[in-house]
């Protein structure tokens, strides 16, 4: 029910459906004759989508969001495993229809996680996530990187699957059972920046301890690229509401143990 919650709200949070809905409840003030906020609503949903196009107010959000933590120095300490979150490959319908694994925009997961596995060749590589569609299609996300991985000739010696989770919440409490890490381990997760911090207060609400975070897939700079774009305002206000909304609902509902994780003095 939760996962199905969680998809419904995501129709909500989609910026390109906000002037609709200004629309549709102007509709409704005009009907009841209150003009003035008809005016004002219609005015909203003409202005609020070009102030999406203005970078400083659609990406400051996000810049937070992936300043949470920063990239990690790994220091001569023992590492146990790297665990790859779910969400970077592309449609399972159609790597299946073509019979090609399809990646998305965040596939700088998986090539991180190569990165690590070769770094840390002796300790397991995993990859958690079955898919994150309401009604999936196709091959699993874990059949899409086993054949990337396979086409690459990626030793699967030490790679393991969790085939099961469809959230961040249930990454961790799966991967959890799966893995079975002791204490005092230290376990690497690999997502992206945006989506850390809320990956970290899963995996603390579940129990884990020792993970260190290591953010990738960056969509901000330290700046700004430039000052107007609607293409990428819209895509940076649709990526920010998504994970705040994520990690509100995940403290009220007891799946994270902090509002806004973040590295230590953040």
């Amino acid at each position: 029910m939760f996962f199905i919650l969680s998809k419904t709200l995501s129709l909500v949070l989609e910026p390109l459906v906000h002037p609709f809905l200004l629309l549709i409840i102007a509709l409704l003030a005009k009907w009841r004759r209150r003009r003035r906020l008809h005016r004002v609503l219609v005015v909203f949903a003409v202005g609020l989508p070009l102030l999406y196009g203005f970078l400083p107010f659609s990406q400051a959000g996000l810049m937070l969001l992936e300043n949470r933590f920063p990239i990690p120095t790994m220091d001569e300490r023992p590492i146990d495993g790297v665990i790859i979150l779910g969400g970077h490959t592309g449609s399972g319908f159609v790597s299946q229809q073509r019979d090609q694994p399809q990646q998305n925009r965040s596939a700088e997961r998986l090539t991180m996680g190569l990165k690590l596995h070769r770094q840390y060749p002796n300790v397991p590589l995993v990859f958690s996530g079955f898919s994150g569609k309401l009604f999936h299609q196709g091959w699993s996300e874990a059949d899409v990187i086993q054949r990337l991985l396979f086409d690459l000739s990626v030793p699967l010696g030490r790679v393991q699957f969790e085939k099961t989770s469809r959230n961040t919440y249930e990454n961790a409490v799966n991967s959890r059972q799966l893995l079975l890490p002791q204490p005092g381990s230290r376990w690497i997760l690999v997502t992206s920046a945006a989506h850390m911090p809320r990956s970290i207060g899963s995996f603390e609400a579940a129990g884990w301890t020792g993970i260190i975070p290591y953010p990738v897939d960056y969509t901000t700079g330290t700046d700004f690229e430039t000052l107007y774009s609607l293409q990428q305002g819209f895509g940076s206000m649709r990526q920010t509401l998504h994970e705040i909304a994520g990690l509100v609902v995940y403290r009220l509902t007891g799946r994270s143990n902090q509002m806004l994780p973040g590295a230590q003095g953040n």
